[in-house]
């Protein structure tokens, strides 16, 4: 075991300091950092062993440029079915409530005015001009996978801020990958695995000089 101890007060300034980020240097991300970054997620808490998830990392803004206007046409799509009462009711089965929800009051609310730009190619709301992006993937009958994915994800994006680089989750990547064949083709997803979980990381452009403490819907003693 490592005999290194990092002590309550700089766990928690390290959580402090870290925010998510979306506005990048086009710096690449060397891929040795990206190596350590998976080095870390390795030593992740899993449900049951051994490791279900697999991860691929895209290196080269090239390809997630290439995958951009795929992504903006099934949110587009996405966008007509939601005013289609039969089409909601077929993602609310499919899906589940707190999906639909998340469309319908989160994603498309977000993304309806910054489609046009995207498709005119003036602007990233996806990947956020990400030079580098990680996808969190795994079979679907693997037991405990979409927990695993989350908690890998996590300590992704610990090991990014602890390289100094920036990073955060992107829940937008996943339900476009995971439907379209295309996208999976070109991010080499095997047919059986399920889409999870995704981050883009790169260096910071910003420095943010706050932190954000947000308060938990509620805590319970008992």
């Amino acid at each position: 075991m490592p005999t290194t101890k990092v002590d309550y007060d700089a766990f928690v300034n390290m959580l402090a300091s870290r925010r998510s980020v979306r506005v990048f240097k086009q710096t690449p991300v060397p891929r040795k950092a990206l190596e350590r970054i998976v080095s870390a997620i390795t030593m992740a808490p899993m449900g049951v062993p051994p490791h279900k998830v697999e991860v691929t990392i895209v290196q080269k803004r090239e390809t997630i440029e290439q995958a951009l206007p795929l992504m903006v046409g099934l949110y587009e799509k996405l966008g007509q079915w939601m005013k289609n009462p039969f089409m909601r009711f077929m993602i609310r089965r499919r899906a589940g409530r707190e999906t639909l929800n998340t469309l319908r009051e989160h994603v498309l609310p977000s993304l309806a005015y910054r489609l046009p730009a995207m498709k005119a190619s003036a602007d990233d709301s996806i990947t956020r001009g990400a030079p580098a992006m990680l996808l969190f993937h795994a079979h679907r009958e693997a037991g405990n996978h979409t927990e695993d994915a989350l908690i890998d994800l996590t300590y992704g994006l610990l090991a990014a801020h602890a390289l100094g680089l920036g990073a955060t989750a992107i829940g937008l990547l996943p339900p476009v990958v995971e439907r379209s064949s295309e996208l999976r083709k070109l991010f080499k997803i095997p047919p059986e695995n399920a889409v999870l979980a995704a981050m883009i990381v790169g260096y910071p452009k910003l420095r943010f000089r706050k932190g954000i403490r947000r308060e938990l819907a509620g805590v319970n003693w008992m």
